[in-house]
């Protein structure tokens, strides 16, 4: 992970010296040592500051740094979105999934499911007779 970090912080602040970066980002050469080449993983607000100082994405800066995943990226984003998403447009959009994956399923998988049900009902059928 650490050498993904590295190739990104050399690519964003092309190939800037410790020195260099910690001018741009207004404080101090240990400070940037000690943030963003000793720290394993490298600590976080300093790689956004690095980031947004550069003009490079923080999102991957931390994706590179390992201190989040693109998984994690996905699931907000997702979940932002359908926040916003009314529930009728919601439904319509579960409803058709569910006609599409209907019409894939083969013979064989709906022969499957009318035995299926045949044996529920027939399970049914006797559990009612039992009470």
């Amino acid at each position: 992970m650490r050498e993904a970090f590295d190739a990104w912080k050399r690519a964003v602040t092309r190939g800037a010296s410790t020195r260099a970066i910690a001018e741009r980002l207004d404080t101090n050469g240990p400070r940037v040592k000690r943030h963003l080449e000793e720290a394993d993983p490298p600590v976080a607000d300093t790689v956004i500051e690095l980031a947004r100082a550069y003009g490079a994405n923080p999102v991957e800066g931390l994706i590179a740094a390992g201190l989040i995943t693109r998984g994690d990226v996905d699931h907000a984003a997702t979940k932002g979105v359908l926040a916003e998403v009314p529930m009728l447009q919601l439904l319509e959009e579960a409803v058709e999934r569910e006609r599409r994956a209907v019409k894939r399923r083969t013979p064989e998988d709906r022969v499957a499911d009318s035995e299926e049900r045949r044996n529920r009902r027939f399970r049914r059928k006797i559990a009612d007779g039992m009470l």
